[in-house]
């Protein structure tokens, strides 16, 4: 197993504030679909702009916020950068 998917956790763990980038995806297929149309696809970066630890998050990605659900977004593994 590659290094950095050993030390990938969900993108629901990490606060506001922090840059990572996408590790894996753990979905289906509907969901994977849904993601990638909104530009979150593996390697890709993104900036968390809010995470409150309830509710919905909020990222950048490629200039774009986009707002993700809590359990979509516990789906998302990702490294900090």
């Amino acid at each position: 197993m590659d290094t950095t998917k050993k030390n990938a956790q969900p993108l629901c763990d990490f606060s506001a504030g922090k840059t990572v980038r996408v590790v894996s995806i753990d979905a289906g297929h509907s969901l994977k679909n849904r993601l990638a149309a909104m530009g979150v696809l593996t390697h890709s970066a993104l900036h968390i702009l809010r995470n409150e630890g309830a509710g919905r998050l909020i990222v950048t990605i490629k200039n774009s916020k986009v707002v993700l659900g809590r359990g979509a977004s516990c789906k998302i593994f990702v490294a900090e950068t």
